[in-house]
């Protein structure tokens, strides 16, 4: 449980994903434009590598209706269960509890604002850790 009296420290932006609504269109436009190269991530999902090979964020094929909400962007925090009750308290909505990643990469979470804006947390502190 997390400590009421210690706010969670929440750093900078570390991951944003976009929908598109052609995986083969985004991936030739953002490879030609930034040299991105792509890794499956997912099922209609890719990691976008910079030319390091880091990781810097995610595609995912979208309907229509979706593609207007704009990147998504998560941020890290080192108290994942107090960040999101900052959002409760604040007027937003937790619309996906922790979750974990995979492949030993951490947990993250989902909450819109109360406009209704996507935005998330990551961390990779385990639960009442």
């Amino acid at each position: 449980m997390s400590n009421a009296t210690t706010a969670p420290v929440i750093t900078k932006m570390n991951w944003w994903e976009m929908p598109v609504p052609s995986l083969d269109d985004a991936k030739r436009f953002y490879g030609d434009v930034f040299g991105w190269t792509f890794q499956p991530f997912g099922e209609n999902y890719f990691a976008a590598l910079g030319p390091d090979g880091t990781m810097l964020g995610g595609i995912f094929e979208a309907p229509p209706d979706e593609l207007g909400n704009g990147v998504r962007i998560t941020f890290s925090t080192d108290d994942l269960e107090a960040a999101l009750e900052r959002v409760t308290t604040a007027g937003g909505t937790v619309v996906t509890p922790r979750s974990e990643i995979g492949a030993d990469m951490g947990w993250w979470a989902a909450f819109t604002d109360p406009a209704g804006r996507w935005l998330g947390f990551s961390t990779d502190q385990p639960l009442g850790g």
